[in-house]
């Protein structure tokens, strides 16, 4: 009896048992995109992760050289995304660079994952230009 009590008391603990699964982890996604134009060269590096029906940017990041856009120069990032013919840009700044620039993007810009989505940074010396495009999937 004792047996076939511990036995049923086993059950019905493992039957309370609930495993919780752990929070479902958001995925980053690094993409980097190279341009050139003669000697000159650019890289646009984008960081951002899956959040629901969104992707969330997290940052970016620039290098340019030798010359296009590494004494005084600048450089331009726009994020968009297509919905049928009409493109929407969800951040768009512009900066002055010495070779390296960081851009930091509020946590409210993101890009629908049902949607054909981009980012772009065009480099600028004054003679010579530019763009580098990663696509956002």
């Amino acid at each position: 009896m004792k047996t076939a009590v511990q036995a049923g008391l086993l059950a019905v603990l493992a039957g309370a048992t609930v495993l919780v699964a752990p929070a479902q982890a958001a995925t980053i996604i690094q993409r980097t995109a190279l341009c050139k134009a003669a000697g000159f060269s650019g890289t646009l590096t984008l960081r951002y992760e899956t959040a629901g029906f969104d992707y969330r940017m997290l940052g970016g990041y620039t290098t340019s050289g030798p010359y296009i856009g590494d004494v005084a120069g600048k450089v331009t990032l726009r994020i968009s995304y297509r919905t049928g013919s009409t493109t929407h840009t969800v951040y768009s700044q512009s900066a002055a660079t010495t070779g390296n620039t960081t851009f930091s993007m509020p946590t409210t810009t993101t890009v629908p994952t049902t949607s054909a989505g981009s980012a772009a940074a065009t480099f600028d010396n004054g003679t010579a230009s530019c763009t580098a495009t990663v696509p956002i999937s």
